[in-house]
């Protein structure tokens, strides 16, 4: 049977608690188009874009709207899903669906529905209705805002990562709301690309910018390399930027991250390169006493977590 995008789905074994959790995906593609997006080379994604005629920097709904809300519904107040995270292969706050308020009707059936919570993982900008929705249901939702550190780098050469998102101000200060209503609020620096993200000059004014909007929680992930994303990302960099940033990967040894998933293949930073960047990392971190974790899902070998004052391995409920 051929793998597609489906509306709902049961968390991956291999992931956050195991799979304990449920995604929903009400389209198919993303707006952002990020070059590093594992997404665009998923089969399923694929499979859909192709069903609907549709293009994955122009999302598709997976239904007609009408149909699309009620199966949100019924499924949500079923009582068989627990943790909803939005979304795995889009988001939920992709700019044409938050503009035409089509995000807000979702986040209402949701907060009145069973699901005791729902996990927003973004780069977008919400609206003033959803954040004061998110607000009011704020024991509901887990709001986790993705920026890298190396927008403050001038010039930054990754710039090309971050050209179809909204301005870095708006959607921090979206996240200080959000955070300052009650809603746990985590900043996810993803993808984190060691010596570009953690060079003094990106890591350390970004962590100052967190501080002034009151944002004191962290996780991290580092970019992982597949082939679905070379294609994309060698048009985001300056050959010798991308040269650099792969000379810095172990490309002899390559690993699914999710087990029995193909295209899920992925190869990771050399252990040395990780392990320096970690501690480097999590020292600034530290020092500041921001609360933080490492997606345990990247392994590093060698990592001395005993250095930390708490297990800094994100075992999955830290954003949830």
């Amino acid at each position: 049977m051929e793998e597609k995008v489906t509306l709902f789905a049961p968390g991956s074994l291999g992931t956050c608690w195991y799979g304990k959790y449920h995604y929903l995906e009400p389209w198919v593609g993303c707006q952002h188009n990020c070059p590093y997006c594992y997404a665009r080379s998923r089969v399923a994604v694929n499979n859909t874009l192709n069903e609907l005629n549709a293009k994955f920097d122009d999302p598709a709904l997976l239904y007609p709207e009408e149909e699309l809300l009620r199966r949100i519904h019924e499924e949500v107040n079923s009582g068989n899903i627990n943790i909803l995270k939005l979304s795995r292969y889009t988001d939920i706050f992709t700019p044409k669906f938050v503009e035409s308020g089509l995000s807000l009707e979702f986040l209402k059936i949701l907060s009145a529905s069973k699901v005791n919570r729902v996990i927003i993982t973004t780069k977008g900008l919400p609206s003033r209705e959803i954040i004061d929705l998110m607000s009011k249901w704020r024991e509901k939702f887990s709001y986790n805002a993705a920026f890298s550190p190396s927008v403050m780098l001038n010039p930054n050469p990754l710039a090309k990562f971050v050209k179809n998102l909204k301005p870095l101000k708006a959607r921090l200060e979206a996240a200080e709301e959000i955070c300052q209503a009650g809603c746990q609020t985590t900043i996810h620096l993803d993808p984190f690309i060691a010596q570009i993200d953690d060079r003094d000059e990106a890591l350390l004014p970004f962590l100052d910018l967190l501080e002034q909007h009151h944002l004191k929680r962290v996780m991290w992930s580092y970019l992982l390399f597949s082939p679905g994303i070379m294609d994309t990302v060698r048009q985001a960099l300056a050959p010798a930027v991308l040269e650099d940033i792969l000379s810095r990967y172990n490309f002899d040894a390559s690993r699914k991250i999710l087990p029995g998933q193909d295209d899920t293949i992925s190869f990771a930073q050399k252990n040395e390169v990780a392990l320096a960047s970690v501690d480097k990392v999590a020292t600034a971190l530290m020092q500041r006493n921001f609360q933080f974790v490492l997606c345990s899902l990247k392994s590093i070998r060698g990592l001395n977590l005993q250095k930390y004052p708490r297990n800094m391995l994100c075992d999955g409920k830290f954003y949830a």
